[in-house]
């Protein structure tokens, strides 16, 4: 395994950055390549088309989040979204940062950057509605719920760092984490039972509106929605068992009348959580996309000690993507060589091609190789303006946002006020490809 792709998560690692030629079989000799590759893949993960975010796009931005350690590129072509103008782009924006935040590079999860651009996105509920009261509408609800999980989610890790924002850890990380002081056990306990009310809330959000519209899980309009909701079973599956373990170790120190209403509290959300489990293990589109844990017939029963060793942690399993979900190698060739090489076999095996599909091929070569090398004159006019000495931090692995503070509730870095220089948006995004 190439040092380039050390670190990053082992689901991943499949996915190869390098490309070969179409004609020549060029190795991609551009150092570059990657980070193109990757801007490529933003600009098709990321657009107004109403269909789910292609599993191929996701991990080549995943994989140059850890190539170039942070999120330069993403934000280089983010900052420019018009997320305003359309909820449908917003909530495969926020798809697409989910994904980015759990399994990207470490340096991605800047919380100012993050938190500033989703602020901005306050405005997106109210003026992606459409009067006809349809469509943009329901997107625009998902977009605004989506948004304030994914604000909690950033807040959530900044305040405890001992969590990755993938949720994994230990129990002894965990145990570590919550100490010994009941009130900072009370207090973890209360912010997990917020994020998990988070993740829960957008998952029944849409389930509702499938059961409003259309509730057939292979048509690409309603796959569109339930994208999202892998990442959100992963997060569940983990702040349920951290919420058990929490409070049976409450109940150890404090007594049974005290907490009822964290009782409650949690046995509504084990009854929300456990029908959107069933739901889902029941859709034939999340079948062939991730394994769904069984939450047991009935709550534990946190009055009695013994029951914790009854508990079984949920684990969720992502199967490994299919290798069809791959474009073939020589659609793609951006190698500044020349690709006018004679192709192996001579007369007689060229003779065998037919000549349409050549053709074709050759335009979308052509049409490919243009596109990347816009790609690379925006890449390097940005490099040109982010220069040392503008004052500003360069968040997110290089950062766009400029001479930037604090959001509002944000306590993790010390700034002055919110002031923001943003680089210039960049091309729009069209529909996949």
């Amino acid at each position: 395994m190439c040092s380039e792709i050390q670190g990053i998560p082992q689901k991943h690692q499949h996915c190869t950055l390098g490309c070969r030629g179409g004609h020549g079989g060029h190795t991609m000799s551009d150092r570059h390549s990657p980070l193109l590759l990757q801007a490529i893949s933003i600009s098709k993960a990321i657009n107004t088309q109403e269909a789910p975010v292609k599993e191929k796009h996701a991990r080549r931005i995943i994989l140059g989040t850890h190539h170039e350690k942070g999120a330069f590129t993403f934000w280089s072509y983010a900052i420019g979204l018009p997320l305003p103008s359309s909820a449908i782009l917003s909530w495969k924006f926020c798809h697409v940062l989910h994904k980015v935040l759990r399994d990207g590079h470490p340096n991605v999860s800047v919380p100012s950057a993050v938190s500033l651009l989703l602020h901005g996105q306050g405005e997106i509920s109210g003026s992606c509605q459409h009067p006809s009261g349809h469509l943009h509408d329901r997107y625009g609800q998902l977009v605004s719920i989506y948004t304030r999980l994914l604000l909690t989610k950033i807040s959530f890790h900044v305040k405890h760092p001992e969590f990755p924002p993938g949720l994994e850890v230990s129990d002894e990380v965990l145990e570590k984490t919550a100490g010994t002081d009941v009130n900072n056990i009370f207090q973890l306990t209360v912010e997990l039972f917020d994020y998990l009310d988070c993740e829960l809330k957008l998952s029944e959000s849409v389930f509702r509106q499938l059961n409003t519209s259309m509730a057939v899980s292979q048509m690409s309009a309603v796959q569109c929605r339930l994208a999202p909701l892998i990442q959100v079973i992963q997060d569940c599956s983990h702040l349920y068992h951290y919420s058990v373990k929490l409070m049976f170790k409450l109940h150890s120190c404090l007594p049974a009348d005290t907490l009822q209403g964290h009782r409650d509290r949690f046995h509504e959300q084990f009854r929300s959580l456990k029908n959107f489990f069933k739901k889902a293990s029941d859709m034939l589109y999340f079948k062939r996309l991730i394994q769904i844990p069984r939450l047991p017939e009935s709550p534990p029963n946190f009055l009695r000690a013994s029951a914790l060793a009854e508990h079984v942690k949920p684990v969720v399993v992502i199967p490994e993507e299919a290798p069809e979900d791959e474009e073939p190698e020589n659609l793609i060739e951006i190698s500044t060589t020349s690709t006018t090489e004679p192709q192996v076999g001579g007369p007689v095996a060229a003779a065998t091609w037919d000549q349409p599909a050549f053709v074709h091929r050759d335009a979308q070569i052509e049409s490919l190789n243009k596109e990347v090398e816009t790609l690379r004159a925006e890449m390097k006019k940005i490099k040109l303006e982010v220069k040392p000495g503008w004052g500003g931090r360069t968040g997110w692995g290089g950062g766009l946002v400029l001479c930037c503070g604090n959001p509002e509730g944000m306590q993790h870095e010390q700034g002055p006020a919110i002031q923001c220089c943003v680089l210039g948006p960049l091309p729009v995004p069209g529909c996949d490809s």
